[in-house]
């Protein structure tokens, strides 16, 4: 009973702290991030495996068409959705929600069981495993959980370092890989430095080349084939992460208070003040010097952190896979302050470990860290966490004075008694840290993660598969999710086609609506959903874009379609030059590629100047007599005069408008020269006057610049919006909310669009031969026929991207950009038959070096374990 006592109330106590942060009526779940991205992409990607016959997806139709290891990053061969893989009836959201709890319970449990291995008593081993299930960084069990998911797989490396069993080190260090490779390099690096700090200087003359080394080439090598083709997906997709300047870098004069990577924060370790302080008091204990010294400069400089990120930026929440590390650190300490509170028995050194001996002599806690501690301290007055960060210091000061004084006048009954009361007092913060923290979580409600419309609904729907499904119920949530075999023009990734989102963000003036512009998120933008062909919306029935009719209703939401759009693929040649197209400025760029077809062909001049020389001609002509800036109008609305509420100051300025509003509010104004049949375009430059971010909504489209110290910041100071209706007013109101903050809107321009203009572009769409494929992967699994009857250009809104592949008449053709960022081919005139193919760049020789390497492991384990056996039947018959 003894020996279960600690594991069992650890499971007791997760259960009540799971608990506890749950309201009632939501799930273990975050809308940020965990709900629009790794819910929804689990879920997309199982159902591309399943589609594919693969657990490695070439393509998945988010954003247009993309390379699926652009999502790689957020769980391709994670064990979660190999799981869902073979439970297909289950929702991916219950098994992940399944999957993270057990991650966390296991997670808490190994740790319980490597710091007994590591000679630390059960009481202090009991205290490390709680101070790990209330660190910070595990809020994210519920939000990014690939920040945290692989932490059973480093505790598994640590044991298996700790017992020697390095055959099995390979294995841990693959699972890692597959559970989040972007933590992998971290966690290599601290499985590195435990292994350095167990052995000592022995590490380096033998275990560092003969064990740790070729242990993390050989993980690396089984998990090549996610690897290397995500690796090449990345350099061909880099973006640039936040800038890490030099005071960045040196987190001292940053932005965020000191030691914020191990401290409070949940996205760096989230740790408390016992971690801080048995750091500090560290420094003066040869045996914890190195690793104090390591763990100060981690929390002091975030230039650890930008190497570990690659470089990326400097965000903490890499140091996450030193965590465990920190808490075995503290625990040590406190094993030593145990052993001087009073007479123990002093176990032997351990001879294959000389650098973990056990310390003689009088070890008391020091009380000078607390002249540090007190300052760092107060830095956080402004969190939520503060009080209980102040009952730790006064407990923790307590507790060091306490057993300073005891070690001269307490009994050894006493001193025996007092260590699970000393435990519980140190314990009353992280647990409140840890429920504050929680309490400031967006949890998700159980009704918005259920399916809005059945697969038979669906299936009523006669869905066009050259056309893309996005949807403006929730752009954010909606964004990764595909439920049809159409495409979608959105996708929320930390890979992007770069060229993809200038053309939808800045070409296309798609409003930015969140802190980066990673996200391509759809809006009521009619230029967007013409162009990226979005024939099928997802929406309410109080707002419907213009041009857009019902066909599926569930509730108050609605399917709708506009047959008019563009298709996915086309066959024009009315075409204008990309050279030609860059000199035009912002509003005519607009205009043409709402009407025009842009090419850039390098490969056949001589093609593309009998193409495009007539309408390039027609159209610098018609940009000479006005005719590109006339189809812009300058428009200016006659807007209704309204009384301001009470914290609403509004005052014109030189430029347009200061706005001091001292919380959210929404104002209607009306229009009283109404334009029917025109778009209504507003755009103006947006100054901030705060750090904080700045959101307009107009009648439902949103418009966010970030704050100051946002992380990812989209640097979106030029809010662009599009107003259309089918009424036969036109558009005759504007719904204007206005977020907390002050701030001017500068340069406020108003245009008018001809709606009739976006049907101007001439274009033969193809047919499609359904006598091939399934359908499953749309236009990746179908084959098309075109009769051209000019030499032209065919013409899609699938990204260029390496790996592509249009066969025409079945054989590969040279790509051509077209329309800024999309794959496109030069057609003479005739009949063709159009295919499409992609292969991802590195994914057939990443699969052969897994494959090979894998069989090779596993044939050593086989290997290993049969002359164990032979060993073991040799010493049983002597």
């Amino acid at each position: 009973m003894k020996k279960w006592f600690y594991p069992v109330s650890l499971i007791l106590l997760f259960i009540i702290l799971i608990t506890a942060v749950m309201p009632d009526g939501y799930v273990y779940g975050s809308n940020t991030d965990w709900l629009s991205q790794h819910v929804t992409l689990a879920e997309t990607i199982r159902n591309a495996c399943l589609e594919q016959h693969t657990l490695l997806p070439s393509w998945i139709g988010l954003g247009g068409g993309s390379n699926g290891y652009q999502f790689a990053y957020y769980g391709f061969l994670r064990p979660d959705i190999l799981i869902g893989c073979l439970l297909q009836q289950i929702p991916m959201v219950d098994i992940i929600i399944g999957y993270m709890t057990a991650v966390y319970l296991c997670s808490v449990l190994l740790v319980y069981i490597w710091l007994k291995a590591e000679r630390i008593s059960p009481l202090l081993a009991w205290l490390g495993s709680v101070l790990f299930m209330t660190a910070g960084c595990l809020f994210h069990m519920h939000r990014q959980i690939i920040f945290v998911n692989y932490l059973p797989f480093l505790l598994l490396a640590f044991l298996c370092i700790r017992k020697q069993r390095y055959k099995w080190l390979p294995l841990c260090l693959l699972l890692i890989c597959l559970s989040s490779f972007y933590f992998s390099i971290s966690a290599f690096a601290a499985v590195g430095w435990y292994w350095y700090r167990t052995e000592g200087k022995r590490f380096w003359r033998g275990s560092f080349l003969k064990r740790y080394i070729p242990s993390a080439a050989l993980a690396a090598a089984m998990a090549a084939a996610l690897l290397l083709p995500t690796a090449l997906v990345l350099l061909e997709h880099s973006r640039l992460g936040a800038n890490a300047g030099l005071l960045k870098l040196l987190e001292l004069f940053g932005p965020n208070p000191v030691f914020n990577n191990i401290l409070f924060n949940e996205y760096g370790m989230g740790l408390t003040l016992i971690c801080f302080y048995a750091i500090l008091a560290g420094l003066k204990i040869k045996n914890f010097r190195q690793d104090s010294i390591l763990f100060l400069l981690f929390g002091m400089f975030g230039i650890f952190s930008y190497i570990l990120n690659g470089t990326l930026y400097t965000r903490p929440k890499i140091l996450i896979p030193f965590m465990p590390l920190v808490i075995l650190h503290c625990v040590r300490y406190a094993e030593i302050c145990r052993k001087t509170a009073g007479p123990v028995r002093v176990p032997e050194p351990d001879s294959r470990y000389p650098e973990q001996a056990p310390i003689y002599g009088m070890q008391l806690p020091p009380l000078w860290p607390f002249a540090v501690m007190l300052p760092v301290s107060l830095l956080w007055f402004s969190q939520e966490q503060f009080p209980w960060i102040l009952l730790e210091l006064a407990i923790l000061f307590c507790l060091c004075l306490a057993i300073r004084l005891r070690q001269k006048y307490a009994r050894p009954s006493f001193v025996a008694a007092s260590g699970w009361l000393t435990a519980v007092l140190l314990l009353i913060s992280p647990v409140g840290m840890y429920l504050t923290t929680a309490g400031t979580e967006d949890w998700v409600k159980e009704s918005e993660i259920s399916p809005g419309y059945t697969a038979d609904e669906l299936d009523q729907v006669q869905f066009d598969p050259l056309y893309h499904f996005d949807s403006l119920l929730s752009p954010l949530v909606d964004g990764n999710e595909l439920n049809t075999h159409l495409h979608r023009s959105t996708m929320y990734s930390s890979v992007t086609n770069g060229e993809y989102s200038e053309l939808y963000y800045d070409i296309l003036m798609t409003p930015v609506r969140i802190n980066n512009r990673v996200a391509l998120l759809t809006s009521d933008n009619p230029f967007m959903l013409n162009l990226l062909g979005v024939r099928y919306l997802e929406t309410t029935a109080g707002h419907i874009p213009a041009g857009y009719e019902p066909i599926l209703k569930s509730g108050e939401n609605v399917i709708v379609e506009n047959p008019d759009v563009l298709p996915s693929v086309y066959f024009t040649d009315d075409t204008v030059s990309q050279e030609w197209f860059d000199i035009l400025d912002p509003m005519q760029k607009l205009d043409i590629i709402t009407r025009k077809t842009v090419v850039e062909d390098s490969s056949r001049e001589g093609s593309q100047d009998s193409l495009t020389g007539s309408s390039q001609s027609s159209s610098q002509n018609g940009a000479a007599g006005g005719s590109v800036g006339n189809n812009m109008r300058p428009y200016s609305p006659e807007l209704s005069q309204t009384d301001l509420p009470e914290g609403l100051d509004i005052n014109r300025t030189d430029s347009g408008w200061e706005i001091r509003a001292e919380k959210e509010f929404t104002l209607t104004l009306d229009i009283g020269n109404p334009q029917p049949g025109g778009i209504v375009l507003c755009q103006f430059k947006v100054e901030n006057l705060t750090t904080q971010a700045v959101v307009i909504d107009i009648n439902n489209i949103r418009n966010k610049l970030s704050g100051m110290f946002a992380p990812y910041p989209n640097g979106n100071d030029q809010f662009h919006y599009q107003f259309s209706a089918d009424s036969s007013t036109g558009v005759d109101r504007l719904e204007i909310t206005f977020s907390k903050g002050h701030y001017r809107l500068n340069d406020i321009q108003w245009y008018l669009y001809d709606q009739s203009l976006l049907n101007e572009k001439n274009y033969a769409p193809l047919t499609a031969d359904h006598s091939t494929g399934s359908g499953s992967a749309g236009i990746m699994d179908t084959k098309y026929t075109i009769t051209a009857e000019n030499d032209g250009y065919l013409a899609t809104s699938i990204p260029m991207q390496n790996g592509l592949e249009i066969l025409v008449d079945g054989k590969p053709s040279d790509l051509v950009r077209v329309n800024q960022a999309f794959a496109g081919t030069y057609l003479e005139k005739g009949e063709h038959t159009i295919e499409f193919c992609f292969f991802p760049p590195g994914k057939t020789a990443g699969c052969a070096v897994s494959t090979a390497v894998s069989i090779g492991y596993v044939v050593y384990l086989l290997y290993t374990f049969l002359l164990q056996t032979k060993r073991n039947i040799g010493r049983n018959c002597l």
